[in-house]
């Protein structure tokens, strides 16, 4: 129970809140109790973003998983949104193995060594959380 006193246009209200449930709010104004509907104010979330030109200027890094350099692993949780490599492949370092899509972005997934792509562990479309294998590749 909260209760507090307030002064509008030289009237003084005390307003004592008796209890709080969803969006309503029963009340006690000078004596007087009331069931009040109650919005809230909406939170919003900016997040700062690097914008993407093809073709033009320098673009952002390529996401580097961790790990240990033949197991390319996802950086974050997202949604596999194309596989860029098979099994057998031969691969560099830095070259795009797969594309996710986290938080409305599409990041290239890099290799870490050279070598061949010896599994693919997912498919177009599989969600996939941080740290989940994405490929396995042998020098």
């Amino acid at each position: 129970m909260h209760a507090f006193k307030y002064t509008i246009g030289g009237n003084q209200y005390e307003v004592v809140i008796d209890s709080f449930e969803g969006s309503t709010a029963r009340v006690t104004v000078n004596g007087m109790t009331l069931d009040v509907e109650v919005e809230r104010e909406k939170k919003t979330v900016k997040i700062d973003r690097p914008k993407v030109v093809v073709g033009a200027g320098p673009q952002p890094e390529r996401v580097k998983p961790q790990g240990s350099p033949g197991d390319v692993k996802s950086p974050l949780p997202g949604v596999i949104q194309s596989v860029r490599v098979k099994e057998g492949d031969t691969v560099k370092a830095g070259q795009c193995v797969a594309i996710l899509e986290a938080m409305k972005m599409e990041n290239e997934i890099a290799a870490m060594t050279d070598g061949t792509v010896l599994k693919v562990h997912v498919t177009q479309g599989q969600n996939v959380l941080e740290g989940a294998s994405i490929v396995t590749i042998r020098g």
